[in-house]
């Protein structure tokens, strides 16, 4: 397992980012690694979205990321987007055109990551949760998979409660943008989303004390609504903090293998 902090100039920001990295090295049974096989079979990824007041350390620190990506064999790739809700800011940087055009672009590039949707995957916590469904279900071309934990899934309830998540800068974020239709609205997204066209399994979670927790209750029965046994919530006792989302990772690494293992049986 390599971990990689790597800092590169990106066009679209125009500025240097940070992307976290974590590629796991299948080892034989003489302890080497197989280096041709493994650019041979490029690797399937999660690309991890951290939160509103986090950066792109957020989930290696706070976790055990390492441990779950080791056992599952996915590489990570964890950018930093700034308090930017994965959009292109009203008055900042475009992190929506930065993380779905040039990212996956950049990171293929320097690493062999597969680009076959089956082995794409997207999951996020709190703003990273938004950020994580808005990308799968805007683009489901590109995943197969989308994991939301403690997700904002509703942006005009989350603005009501803006001052409990510390959060005074959403105008900066999107101001003059429509947060009640598609692409920004998760509902409008979901009602417009074609699943026969692209299917999607999709993980939900959130604590029962948390302040969104009733905005996710009600997003889930819409996906539970439009996706069937596609769709997978869960909802214990937790708050909106990193003892919650850390079980909740180890978990949704779980519900990864047992579905790559759906998705596997469903091909032959």
């Amino acid at each position: 397992m390599a971990f990689i902090n790597l800092h590169y100039f990106s066009n679209i920001l125009n500025k240097m980012t940070e992307v976290n990295v974590i590629i796991p090295e299948k080892r034989g049974n003489d302890g080497t690694v197989n280096y041709q096989e493994l650019h041979a079979n490029p690797l399937k990824t999660v690309w991890l979205l951290h939160g509103l007041s986090g950066d792109a350390t957020d989930w290696y620190r706070m976790t055990g990321l390492e441990r779950y990506a080791t056992e599952s064999g996915y590489a990570i790739i964890m950018p930093d987007v700034d308090r930017s809700f994965y959009n292109n800011m009203t008055y900042g940087r475009p992190y929506w055109d930065f993380i779905t055009q040039e990212l996956p672009q950049r990171m293929r590039y320097l690493f062999p990551l597969s680009a076959d949707r089956n082995d794409n995957i997207v999951i996020g916590n709190s703003m990273g949760g938004y950020g994580a469904l808005k990308w799968g279900l805007n683009q489901p071309q590109y995943f197969s998979r989308i994991v939301a934990l403690s997700g904002v899934v509703d942006l005009s309830d989350f603005y009501q409660k803006r001052d409990i998540f510390s959060m005074p800068d959403f105008d900066l974020v999107f101001d003059g943008q429509d947060i009640n239709t598609q692409p920004l609205a998760l509902s409008d997204v979901l009602t417009n989303y074609d699943n026969t066209k692209w299917p999607l399994s999709i993980y939900t979670s959130c604590g029962e004390q948390d302040p969104l927790y009733e905005q996710n209750m009600v997003f889930s029965q819409q996906l539970s609504d439009k996706l069937g046994s596609a769709y997978f919530w869960t909802s214990k006792p937790g708050i909106h903090d990193w003892n919650f989302w850390d079980q909740q990772l180890q978990d949704a690494f779980v519900w990864l293998t047992q579905t790559e293992s759906s998705e596997h049986d469903d091909k032959r």
